[in-house]
């Protein structure tokens, strides 16, 4: 039987564009949850900015959203 010693670590995420980044070295701006799931923004040393949703009912259903400055102006000034 196969064991594996590698940790394994919950902050390496996949955003919905494809890249993988590491949540561990982020700045949490907003947190929010409730019993059905969490809502978090971090921003990267990058200046961008990831949404994080995530299910407690069904974790294939988290999505982690990468924004950019500018996109993250418009929101802004909705």
């Amino acid at each position: 039987m196969y064991t594996s010693t590698m940790p394994v670590n919950t902050d390496i995420i996949t955003t919905t564009c494809g890249r993988v980044l590491d949540l561990s070295h982020t700045e949490v701006v907003i947190e929010r949850s409730n019993s059905l799931f969490s809502y978090n923004i971090h921003k990267l040393q990058t200046g961008e900015y990831v949404i994080a949703e995530k299910f407690y009912a069904n974790p294939f259903n988290n999505r982690y959203i990468l924004l950019n400055d500018e996109q993250i102006e418009m929101l802004k000034h909705l």
